[in-house]
């Protein structure tokens, strides 16, 4: 009934300045199923953006997810983060950023609780080296993967470079997850590193808001990819919105963000719910369900 497959070295069409349409790597999927026990429900959440300068962000949310996660336990089988948990992560040898430590040991704690957590970078939080697999035992992924689940086949993408018609976004991906670049950037000591990449996020949050832009793009994108992947289920957070979809193609979900409204996707017996996390009375309240 439950298990995971997953593919660690999917080509994303469209995000390397290569062909945009046709998503060709889906003709070459392949995955490996890893059998997993079964548990009544599964963790969908992205966008929290953990460091962030924004105004309009929800300045304890940080708190309100580590009780989030340490709530978790013993309830929910697996956890996903869509990516862009952090506002910026930079893998050093010596260094993870304090603020965060809360909630990295709750991660921990549910690790060892037996919990699967899966982390699927986003284009804030790409750089995520070998911490999250060596010392949270947290699985991760560098690109979009599938798995079946609960008797679905899902397919999870953080959302960057789900937009065909931004043809700038792909060079400056890939010019950002160069490995020279990012070795060129760790010799900034790790505080003067930090300090530059959340002015620039925070720069670029105040320009843009937080408001959901070009969904009808996402949504074109997602109905073709539900078309070609034959998955029943496409989630994808980045875009802010907060959805769940049940299209011709399949169900579509976007899985919110945690920066201001405390979203997320709990998935029960196949069937996806969006969520908010009533941080007063510690509640699940519904938003939207198919």
């Amino acid at each position: 009934m439950s298990c995971i497959g997953a593919h660690e070295n999917m080509q994303w069409m469209g995000r390397f300045g290569g062909q945009h349409k046709g998503f060709t790597w889906l003709r070459n999927l392949d995955y490996t199923d890893i059998r997993l026990m079964t548990e009544p429900s599964a963790i969908f959440v992205s966008d929290l953006h953990l460091g962030t300068l924004y105004a309009g962000a929800d300045p304890d949310r940080g708190r309100k997810f580590e009780e989030f996660l340490r709530g978790l336990s013993g309830k929910s089988s697996h956890l996903f983060l869509l990516g862009d948990i952090f506002e910026f992560w930079m893998e050093y040898r010596h260094y993870i950023p304090k603020d965060h430590f809360g909630i990295l040991s709750a991660l921990k704690e549910l690790r060892l609780s037996g919990m699967q957590i899966h982390y699927l970078c986003g284009n804030h939080d790409f750089n995520l080296g070998t911490f999250f697999k060596e010392h949270l035992e947290i699985e991760t992924h560098d690109e979009p993967f599938q798995l079946e689940l609960q008797g679905k086949r899902l397919l999870l993408l953080h959302g960057d470079g789900m937009d065909v018609e931004d043809k700038i976004y792909p060079w400056v991906r890939k010019i950002l997850h160069h490995p020279f670049c990012n070795w060129l950037y760790s010799l900034l000591h790790p505080d003067l590193g930090m300090k530059i990449a959340l002015g620039v996020g925070n720069f670029s949050r105040n320009h843009t808001g937080n408001v959901p832009r070009y969904l009808d793009r996402y949504e074109a994108a997602a109905k073709r990819l539900l078309q070609e992947s034959r998955v029943d289920i496409l989630m994808h957070g980045h875009v802010h919105a907060g959805f769940v979809k049940d299209q011709p193609e399949g169900v579509y979900v976007n899985t919110g963000e945690w920066l201001q409204k405390l979203q997320y996707v709990e998935m029960i017996g196949g069937q996806c719910f969006l969520r908010n996390y009533n941080d007063s009375s510690s509640r699940l309240i519904d938003s939207s369900f198919s």
